[in-house]
């Protein structure tokens, strides 16, 4: 079994995991994260491997795990061009739903569907099938739950694509008070501002707080290339998938997008009628 995180960095903790973290404070969270990822279009450069997956599994539904204030999936829908041409439908999961993020993006476009209800990523109902799409959220999984995942996936013969653009990787780490500026003062300029974004964002800094903590222990939590490749050897029958591993560079940024799809070598005949 790979090791978590290499020397002896300790298993440090996110609030964002914890379930005694207030809503209104998550929310705040997510949706800082959501619009740092959409102002920096930060997953533009794994569209490809994204558009890959979804070509090589012959299938048009996408079931998005932990999508907290819909991740990415803003400004995908642009960006990708003629999007229905590849997806019919895109549901939209989570542990702790940010349920206004969530249905305002539904309401938005026909495409998306989300669940109110928790879903836990170590536990998917079975009528949720589609390609499996993780953004920015693989590393809130230790070892043990990370193969978990890979190994429903392949047992389930369900594709999955696991983006993150955290690393662990010192400018990471020094960048991020500088984000953490640059986020809020923009995210106190946008409208609406809110009475509970004011509060605590302005006269009790605690979601910036909160934000460059778990910014920092994100990159530390990382996989590698190499311990994902690690990770997709512990998994059973992992030989039934092909898998890709790699990186991509976000042109607007310095960071880096680690990806890690799978998908089936031969998807049955059941999943192919039914897409």
């Amino acid at each position: 079994m790979p090791r978590r995180t290499p020397g002896k960095w300790p298993r440090l903790f996110e609030f964002e995991d914890q379930r005694w973290l207030p809503c209104i404070l998550r929310n705040q969270m997510t949706d800082a994260l959501r619009y740092l990822i959409v102002e920096m279009k930060i997953y533009d450069p794994i569209i490809p491997e994204f558009l890959w997956v979804m070509q090589k599994s012959r299938t048009k539904k996408v079931v998005d795990l932990c999508s907290g204030g819909t991740g990415p999936w803003h400004y995908l829908l642009g960006a990708i061009g003629d999007l229905e041409e590849v997806v019919e439908r895109v549901t939209l999961t989570d542990l702790y739903p940010n349920e206004n993020a969530l249905k305002t993006l539904a309401a938005h476009h026909h495409l998306f569907a989300y669940t109110a209800d928790s879903v836990n990523a170590l536990d998917i109902d079975v009528k949720l099938e589609g390609v499996r799409t993780i953004f920015s959220s693989f590393h809130h999984f230790d070892t043990a739950e990370a193969i978990s995942i890979l190994q429903d996936a392949v047992d389930k013969k369900m594709p999955i694509c696991v983006f993150e653009f955290t690393e662990r990787r010192l400018v990471n780490l020094l960048i991020t008070p500088i984000s953490m500026v640059v986020l809020f003062a923009k995210l106190l300029c946008a409208r609406p501002l809110t009475m509970s974004k004011f509060l605590f964002c302005l006269v009790l800094p605690v979601v910036p707080l909160i934000y460059i903590w778990d910014s920092a222990v994100s990159h530390l939590r990382s996989y590698s290339r190499e311990e994902l490749q690690a990770l997709v050897g512990c998994v059973d029958n992992a030989g039934t998938f092909v898998w890709e591993i790699g990186q991509s560079t976000s042109p607007k940024t310095p960071l880096k997008n680690t990806f890690l799809i799978g998908y089936p070598k031969k998807r049955p005949a059941a999943t192919n009628k039914s897409a």
